[in-house]
């Protein structure tokens, strides 16, 4: 008996789709070691201060498969992960590079934004940092350049039920009556 028929198009679809999410656990596996890695020493020390060890500088410089279980557990990686790691933190850092070719005073914002969080680049910030940023940034900008007045439109009198053909509503639509 044959399990997989390669001709069949319903066991290629299948295929695709385990393929896809075997490929999805083996990036989750790694993403940790990753994330370690890209972390600066105040990340780390942070990092292990908040899992309260005891001696965060003895665990420092080592690689993340070295840090007992323990500490592994009260470690969420997740707020270190650079926003160009991420689908939505790249899509936030995007806005962000937009907003600061085009306005000048964009990019003042931004630079102030790095140094109070510690970084030299945009491309250095986390997740958390871009969705706080990007958002913060356009705010800003639509401050700085507010929008020119419309002039109000004068009120229409016109009834669009009041047409020389009765039996036509508004639009042309059929009157049928109440």
């Amino acid at each position: 008996m044959n399990i997989f028929d390669i001709n069949n198009p319903r066991h290629k679809q299948i295929l695709k789709e385990e393929i896809a999410r075997a490929k999805r656990l083996m990036e989750q596996t790694y993403n940790a070691d990753k994330i370690w890695d890209s972390m600066t020493p105040e990340d780390r020390k942070e990092a292990l201060y908040v899992a309260k060890e005891p001696n965060p500088e003895a665990l420092m410089d080592v690689v993340w498969d070295e840090i007992p279980a323990d500490i592994q557990d009260l470690i969420d990686l997740g707020d270190y992960q650079f926003a160009r790691n991420d689908q939505g933190g790249g899509s936030m850092l995007r806005g962000i590079q937009y907003a600061m070719k085009q306005h000048p005073e964009g990019e003042v914002f931004v630079k102030k934004f790095l140094d109070k969080v510690g970084r030299t680049d945009v491309r250095d910030i986390t997740v958390d940092q871009a969705y706080k940023l990007n958002p913060a940034l356009w705010q800003y900008i639509a401050s700085k350049n507010p929008q020119p007045e419309r002039p109000k439109s004068a009120p229409s009198n016109v009834d669009p039920y009041d047409r020389e053909n009765p039996s036509r509503g508004y639009m042309g639509a059929i009157y049928r009556g109440d």
